[in-house]
């Protein structure tokens, strides 16, 4: 097995910390190198819990164990009962290890106490599958972390849409920066690094002001406001806080990875497409009427791409213009991966490119178009966008954009691979026009791509040298909350 050096770094890390969050960018191998740091850390079997997708469909740890880990054999714990596994015998010197994956729902149906006793490592893809602390979910994978040795967490993303996601990751980690602080260090948490506040949500009766919610009408505050926590504020004292638990790693810090450009394609709207796409939001209209939706509402719905109908609408016409690009000869005789977010789009180009006669296969078919000549390779982005490496493509197309952009640079990742030996093209085509739903979309996915960039990357040497006079002026601005956090 071959593991780059910034995978090894991670490794010698993780294999020094029994809590630890491995943050590498995605695509740069989190699941071999979660996996080699488990078979040297523990002397039990190993616990995968991941999304039932990872269990059942992907199957990532699988393939990697098959592929790259000849002393161990992996079981699904959907598929196998965990004490006819065979891992229960007491395990001696040079035995057959064992990773056993299963999703968190399906810990319920296991003995605790089994669990403890065959099990000293817990990897946990996607760090935010149990973000819910109050949840039954996040309970149970909360009390059996507790137990283990090792506990080993994954994530390209650790931040997604704000600093409150981390909140959930950091219990499990045991932190010092929240352990133990109940729901005082939640909302403490989220005030300094989340804009975490109380949120005015209906409008308050004549008579009675905010002071009286807070006062003699108390028991009535949450009819009319609730906590808000969806920003990400003070990222870098954040990120400083969390480096004796976290790795964090770039692409763009190591020497593996090909150039990537990425860029952008706007398709001018048709006559035809404009009425369609007008009457798909009169038709909302009508819809949300019925609902009685409060309509003054419905216009910010619009800037928040609520309407799925447009945006469907916009996705069948740029289609269109992406095969004809393809046909035409756009990207010459490039091998390459097409995603569309919605199904009917992923049928509607698929008959697209047959008309054309342009050479496909679909996701369901990878490993043939990687044995074959078709050119392009079609998928939707929610359903394929983990798992499949595919350097044999070297330009990524996107119909549409998903609303949350690690979705996208998942998929991208399909191409950006270290076995990748061209230069990269992502181009993703949008609707021409200011007030259209793309535009929306993108201007979304820029600003949750510029809080994730902005904890992501590296601390400098200038930035830790000003970090104690940075933390001096957070525990000034908020003192009650970085004294109960121990900041």
């Amino acid at each position: 097995m071959k593991l780059w050096d910034y995978q090894k770094k991670a490794v010698e890390f993780m294999s020094k910390t029994p809590r630890s969050y491995l943050a590498l960018d995605l695509g740069m191998g989190k699941t071999i190198t979660s996996l080699a740091t488990a078979e040297e850390v523990g002397k039990k079997n190993i616990l995968l819990v991941a999304e039932k997708t990872e269990i059942v469909n992907s199957q990532n740890f699988r393939r990697e164990v098959e592929k790259h880990f000849g002393g161990i054999i992996y079981y699904s714990l959907r598929e196998t009962d965990l004490l006819f596994t065979g891992i229960d015998k007491p395990s001696v010197e040079g035995s057959i290890r064992s990773v056993c994956g299963i999703n968190p729902e399906g810990l319920k149906k296991h003995n605790l106490k089994d669990i403890n006793r065959m099990f000293d490592v817990m990897i946990i893809d996607e760090a935010t599958l149990a973000k819910t602390t109050t949840s039954n979910r996040f309970k149970i994978v909360h009390k059996i972390a507790k137990e283990m040795d090792y506990l080993i967490m994954l994530s390209g993303t650790p931040m997604l849409n704000g600093a409150s996601e981390l909140y959930a990751p950091l219990l499990l980690l045991d932190h010092t920066l929240v352990s133990g602080k109940k729901a005082e260090g939640k909302k403490a948490f989220e005030r300094i690094f989340a804009g975490g506040h109380d949120r005015q949500i209906r409008k308050l009766p004549a008579g009675i002001t905010m002071a009286d919610l807070y006062g003699r009408l108390r028991s009535q505050r949450w009819k009319y406001i609730a906590w808000w926590a969806k920003g990400a504020n003070h990222v870098r004292e954040l990120r400083y806080l969390l480096r004796d638990n976290f790795f964090f790693m770039l692409k763009g810090e190591t020497d593996v990875f090909k150039k990537k450009v990425r860029t952008v394609k706007y398709v001018q709207m048709g006559a035809r497409w404009l009425a369609e796409y007008v009457r798909a939001w009169e038709n909302y209209l009508v819809e949300a009427k019925k609902r009685k939706v409060d309509m003054e509402n419905v216009k910010e719905l619009k800037n928040l791409i609520e309407n799925g109908q447009c945006y469907q609408v916009n996705s069948r016409w740029k289609a269109k213009s992406v095969a004809e690009d393809i046909a035409g000869g756009v990207y010459g005789n490039k091998r390459i991966v097409a995603f569309s977010m919605f199904v009917e789009t992923d049928k509607i180009f698929q008959e697209l490119l047959a008309e054309a006669k342009v050479s496909f296969k679909t996701f369901e078919e990878i490993d043939e178009w990687k044995a074959g000549n078709e050119q392009v390779i079609v998928g939707r982005i929610k359903a394929n966008s983990k798992g499949a490496n595919l350097p044999e493509a070297s330009v990524c197309i996107f119909i549409d954009m998903d609303f949350v952009p690690s979705n996208n640079i998942q998929a991208e990742n399909r191409i950006d691979r270290p076995e990748q030996e061209n230069e990269m093209l992502i181009i993703y085509y949008l609707t021409e026009g200011k007030d259209v739903v793309d535009t929306h979309v993108r201007n979304i996915n820029k600003d949750k791509a510029r809080k994730i960039n902005k904890f992501m990357q590296p601390l400098t040497k200038e930035e830790i040298e000003e970090m104690p006079n940075k933390l001096k002026s957070l525990r000034e601005k908020y003192p009650k909350e970085t004294t109960l956090l121990g900041i």
